[in-house]
C-alpha cells in the first residue's frame, strides 16, 4: 500500500483552522472535492477511539461516498490520527507559521479504487475546497 500526501496553507489562525476542521457545521461546508457534490451526513466523537461517519453524495445521487472510522490521535490544533474501515490510516497535521496554517494529510491508498493520482486530486480537491471555505468563513 503506498502513502499520499496533500497539502495546503491557509491565512487563518490555526484555532480557527481546528475550529473549521472538526466542528460537523463548517465539515458539511467543504467536505466534498467539486460544487457537484455535497457532505450531507457528519456524525463524530472526537476523542481517540471516538468513531465517525461522514456521507458525501453527487449531487445528481449517481454516487455515494461513504467514510467511516475510528480516531485513534486527537491532540487539539496540532494532529488527528484515524484508521478507516478498511484498515487504512490517515494522518492531519495542522503547523502554523507565523500568519500561516498549513494542513497536511496523509492517507494509505489503496491502487484497486483508483490511480494514485485520481486519489491524489479527489483529496487535494477535497483540501482545496477546505481552505476556501475556511478563510472565508474566518475573514
Amino acid at each position: 500500500m503506498e502513502s499520499i500526501t496533500v497539502e495546503t496553507s491557509l491565512n487563518v489562525p490555526v484555532h480557527q483552522v481546528w475550529e473549521s476542521w472538526t466542528n460537523p457545521k463548517h465539515i458539511k461546508q467543504w467536505n466534498f472535492p467539486s460544487s457537484e457534490w455535497k457532505c450531507s451526513q457528519v456524525t463524530q466523537q472526537l476523542e481517540p477511539g471516538g468513531e465517525f461517519s461522514f456521507k458525501i453524495e453527487a449531487k445528481d445521487k449517481s454516487k455515494t461516498i461513504a467514510v467511516d472510522g475510528v480516531y485513534e490521535i486527537i491532540i487539539p490544533k496540532d494532529e488527528i490520527v484515524y484508521l478507516l474501515e478498511d484498515g487504512s490510516k490517515v494522518s492531519i497535521l495542522f503547523t502554523e507559521e507565523g500568519e500561516e496554517t498549513f494542513v497536511t494529510k496523509t492517507f494509505d491508498a489503496d491502487e484497486d479504487e483508483s490511480t494514485l493520482d485520481e486519489l491524489e486530486e479527489f483529496h487535494q480537491a477535497i483540501l482545496d475546497n477546505f481552505k476556501a471555505h475556511t478563510e472565508a468563513y474566518f475573514k
